[in-house]
């Protein structure tokens, strides 16, 4: 287990859940009780006790990791520098022109659809 993947697993279910929070403190990652979640004031008893009910029992296992490891990559993908998507899109612009010069013409790829295949492979990694 990856001791800094712990708070963003927690803070992910709890918003999952709808419970409105301001985020998730972990002191000690054996020790659940060293847990924290700061509720935001709009927050429900309902939802406080249901927080906390969920801060108590989340997973934390290789497949939470994994699934926080990509989510973390699409992440990177939305904020990625303005020279690197320039890279990345001129490079899909090359590709255009060799799928227009095909014997069957293919469509371009614009650059929404690059950029959501790219993080739609960071999900599959």
């Amino acid at each position: 287990m990856l001791p800094e993947k712990i708070p963003a697993l927690v803070d992910q279910a709890l918003r999952a859940a709808g419970i409105p929070i301001v985020g998730v403190t972990i002191n000690d990652p054996a020790n659940r009780g060293t847990w924290r979640v700061t509720f935001d004031p709009s927050a429900t008893p309902a939802q406080i006790t249901q927080g906390n009910a969920l801060l108590a029992t989340v997973a934390i296992d290789a497949t939470g990791l994994h699934a926080q490891d990509q989510k973390d990559a699409q992440g990177e993908i939305d904020a990625i520098p303005i020279v690197t998507k320039a890279i990345v899109l001129a490079l899909v612009d090359q590709l255009n022109v060799i799928r227009a010069a095909l014997p069957t013409p293919l469509a371009p790829i614009t650059p929404a659809q690059a950029i959501a295949a790219i993080r739609a492979k960071a999900g599959t990694l």
